[in-house]
């Protein structure tokens, strides 16, 4: 059975290429979501083994407070994928090593994953 990644992106073009390259390397996508309400409770209910997390999210909640209810509350490791990691770093650091910005070479994101989900 193929390990299963929630993807959390709110741009359109970004989700689907993170879809893509999840695919392609033959694990299932959760998803994408665009809301990190959305996506805790889609964490809650479907527990994926990994998620890739934005940290600029639709609604009122941010990657951030997301992925420490993803990581603190239900277990879920999470890669973050994001142009504005760099300010949240302080935030993130204690709660994943696995931190990317935008753009991610597919490789680099497979790589990544593959990693995490070892850990």
């Amino acid at each position: 059975m193929a390990q299963r990644i929630l993807v959390v992106e709110d741009e359109a073009f970004i989700a689907f290429y993170l879809d893509s390259v999840l695919t392609d390397a033959g694990y299932e996508v959760i998803g994408p979501v665009d809301d990190a309400r959305v996506a805790m409770r889609l964490a809650a209910e479907e527990r994926p083994d990994l998620a890739l997390m934005d940290i600029r999210l639709k609604g009122d909640i941010d990657g951030v407070h997301a992925t420490r209810h993803l990581v603190q509350d239900l277990g879920v490791p999470v890669v973050v994928v994001s142009a504005n990691a760099p300010q949240s770093m302080d935030d993130l650091r204690p709660l994943t090593s696995h931190i990317l910005g935008k753009p991610v070479a597919s490789e680099e994101l497979v790589e990544t994953v593959r990693s995490a989900l070892a850990s």
